[in-house]
């Protein structure tokens, strides 16, 4: 019998991001009850970074021109605007408890209806991962219905740029094939609401499907599909000639590779592109085959072998064939870190190919920083099917381009030009609005972070240098606020600014700690004099002198390496001041003394967001819990829970109110029983939902206030970039 899985996604994508946390409610001594929140409504862009993040796969829709979708590892799904030239979010209702859903494992239209759109999501494979879900749109992703999946998918893992896993029979819209990363092949026969795992399919683990479209007529379901295995241990790809009932293994097939892609050109002819592992890293040998299907031939036409002798190891991933034009196709080589992925080019059905990479033209000034970056990771290219010139191909930051894919047939160069406009996918750990200088300076993973002196164009000067990839987090000093200090993955593991972020030089020293178990999390005291680092995994450590020295602190939390949670900050009063929230165990410790010393000073609950101290009040210290938002006015000596705060999940304060009044403070959590992103502008006695049901944005790692602009909120998202939203006037 088929699993039923018919829950409604609509709530869930909707506002219900805390309904797991528990509805309890209590109120601090002496408060009342606050009302229900008032709404507000709010206009939300993206930060412009114009890059950022690996984009997993490209999917035209073969009936009608221009609508291209593209999806993300951690960013959910975009949609061509061919109108403005830029892509468009569509999955950005999936609120915090959903965040991973964001991960596409893959991506499905249905042939004969252009409005119909399909994704497979679900981010991690193990035992702690959220299990998957059916989305599913009837307009081309401004809305969105589903179902939960019995298992789950890697739309962040190993292998996430193979596919499509998940295809719409072209023939019978009704049904759907999905191959999972680990728990087998499953069907649909009623547009994804149920789901049936197939029998006859030998394989866990799948890294394509494909129907051939030549075999059946419309309104039936079409008799021959292919798939790809996932186990080098056996066959690579497998065939079925009776709608996926059962499957053999294609004879004749190459062994040792797995398939990333596969293709049926106009002829009819299949095409893959394969490698030795699923990718991105670590594939170190490859090839491209075409087999004949009706003859059973098969052929090798890879453009050049890989050679372990001279380090030149690599696969091939992406494949792209030329629906007007049978023999036409484009491949890219995955992990050739030697010399330099590529793109091959043949007119010839694979007798003969041209290398694009030397003699392209590349564009990157929508986003500078992305001149210094090599194409890597390019796990899939695309071929219009209404315009041979246009192709499409992915990286681990964004998306190329060319209108002119067949000018290298008569010679000329290629011009690509990074296509990557409204595709926001970079993964925020930290956000700084100090009060001087640039409204906005960023600590954000693989890209390093950037300095916004305008929210609406990409940072000419690039990211911030040198970026060091990961940075995980960043700090200003509130009567000082052109000092920053951030913490990256770099051999010095952290850095200094005196510009407000403009220029960075790196400590001269570091603790032992930061290099043996990651840079962590840094304050910086209201005047500026002291830091304060807390490696991950290790006691917090002090330095007055810029960072040339460190000395341990005492009393601190210490605990296990890479588990370890705890963030500190400084007073922004009090430049004596600093906190540590220890999210583990849900203690708190002050330091009084400039950081040379802590005291655990009281025990809150565990799980909790990032600590805030308030702007504007000694000794005021915020902590986000499930169990609601809890406020010291002491120093952390005594914490009250807010009165009507049921969760909160992180804070933030903004500008001062008008005529002087306190700071605006922002929520992510559930006030009297409804979840949203909040406003207070009262320190939260009252609150103001300014969120609504589009606008969730998965998961916020960061959630911090512009001090200039009343009103004004960042948001750091873990897979959207960042997010800023201001009262709407309209």
């Amino acid at each position: 019998m088929p699993i039923t899985l018919s829950l409604s996604l609509r709530p869930l994508a909707g506002l219900a991001l805390l309904a797991s946390l528990g509805a309890t409610t209590f109120f601090a001594a002496g408060a009342s009850p606050a009302a229900t929140p008032d709404r507000q409504p709010y206009a939300w862009r993206n930060v412009a970074i114009g890059c950022g993040g690996f984009v997993t796969g490209l999917v035209f829709h073969p009936a009608q021109r221009d609508l291209l979708y593209a999806r993300t590892d951690v960013g959910g799904a975009f949609r061509w605007d061919a109108t403005h030239r830029r892509w468009l979010p569509l999955n950005d209702s999936l609120a915090h408890e959903n965040a991973e859903w964001l991960g596409i494992v893959s991506l499905a239209v249905d042939a004969r209806d252009p409005q119909r759109l399909y994704l497979a999501a679900g981010s991690y494979l193990e035992d702690w991962g959220k299990t998957a879900a059916l989305l599913w749109s009837n307009d081309q992703g401004q809305t969105w219905g589903g179902v939960p999946l019995p298992f789950r998918l890697g739309g962040n893992t190993d292998g996430r740029s193979a596919g499509e896993r998940l295809q719409v029979d072209p023939h019978d819209g009704k049904v759907l094939f999905l191959g999972t990363n680990q728990d087998g092949l499953w069907r649909s026969a009623d547009q994804g609401q149920t789901w049936k795992r197939v029998s006859g399919f030998p394989g866990a683990g799948l890294t394509f499907v494909l129907f051939d479209p030549r075999s059946g007529f419309d309104g039936r379901q079409t008799p021959r599909l292919y798939a790809g295995a996932s186990d080098l241990k056996g066959p690579a790809l497998y065939c079925s000639a009776d709608a996926g009932a059962t499957w053999s293994p294609v004879p004749g097939q190459p062994s040792g590779l797995l398939v990333h892609h596969a293709a049926f050109d106009p002829a009819g002819v299949l095409y893959l592109a394969c490698a030795n592992r699923l990718g991105p890293n670590g594939v170190t040998d490859g090839a491209v085959w075409k087999l004949e299907p009706v003859t059973g031939r098969w052929t090798n036409l890879t453009p050049v072998a890989p050679d372990a002798a001279t380090d030149d190891k690599f696969g091939y991933a992406g494949l792209a064939v030329d629906a007007r034009q049978p023999g036409v196709l484009m491949v890219t080589t995955l992990d050739r870190w030697a010399r330099g992925d590529e793109i091959y080019r043949t007119t010839d059905g694979g007798a003969t190919w041209k290398p694009l990479r030397a003699t392209s033209t590349w564009d990157s000034s929508s986003a500078p920083y992305v001149g210094k970056l090599k194409p890597h990771w390019m796990g899939h290219i695309a071929l219009d099917p209404f315009d041979s010139d246009r192709a499409l191909f992915i990286t681990g930051y964004g998306v190329w381009a060319t209108d002119r894919a067949t000018s290298c047939d008569h010679g000329a160069p290629t011009p690509w030009t990074f296509a990557d406009d409204g595709l926001e996918e970079t993964v925020v750990d930290d956000l700084v609005s100090p009060p001087a200088g640039a409204p906005l300076v960023s600590a954000i993973c693989d890209v390093g972070g950037f300095r916004h002196d305008d929210l609406d164009v990409p940072p000419r000067a690039g990211a911030h240098q040198p970026p060091y990839g990961n940075n995980a987090s960043i700090a200003f000093a509130e009567r000082a606020p052109l000092k920053l200090v951030r913490t990256h993955s770099g051999a010095a593991r952290g850095a200094l600014s005196l510009d407000g972020g403009a220029t960075w030089r790196d400590f001269a020293a570091m603790p032992p700690s930061a290099a043996a178990y990651g840079p962590g999390s840094i304050a910086l005291s209201a005047d500026g004099r002291c830091i304060v680092w807390l490696p991950k995994g290790s006691a917090p450590f002090v330095s007055s002198d810029d960072g040339a020295t460190w000395t341990p602190s005492r009393g601190g939390p210490v605990g296990p390496g890479d588990y370890r949670t705890d963030v500190t900050v400084a007073d922004r009063v009090n430049a004596d001041k600093f906190y540590i929230y220890d999210s583990v165990s849900g203690r708190v410790f002050a330091s009084t003394d400039g950081g040379k010393s802590f005291s655990a000073t009281a025990a809150l609950h565990a799980g909790g967001g990032t600590l805030r101290a308030a702007p504007g009040r000694d000794g005021s210290v915020w902590v986000p819990t499930p169990e609601g938002l809890f406020v010291s006015n002491d120093t952390g000596a005594h914490f009250a829970k807010l009165a009507g705060v049921d969760a909160a999940v992180q804070i933030g304060f903004g500008a001062m109110g008008p005529g002087g009044g306190p700071p605006m403070l922002f929520m992510l959590g559930r006030v009297r029983g409804v979840p949203a992103l909040f406003r207070s502008d009262d320190l939260g006695r009252s609150w103001i939902a300014i969120s609504d049901g589009p606008h969730q944005f998965g998961w916020l790692k960061v959630i911090t206030g512009d001090p200039r602009a009343p009103g004004r909120v960042y948001l750091g998202t873990g897979g959207r970039g960042i997010v800023v939203g201001e009262p709407d006037g309209r």
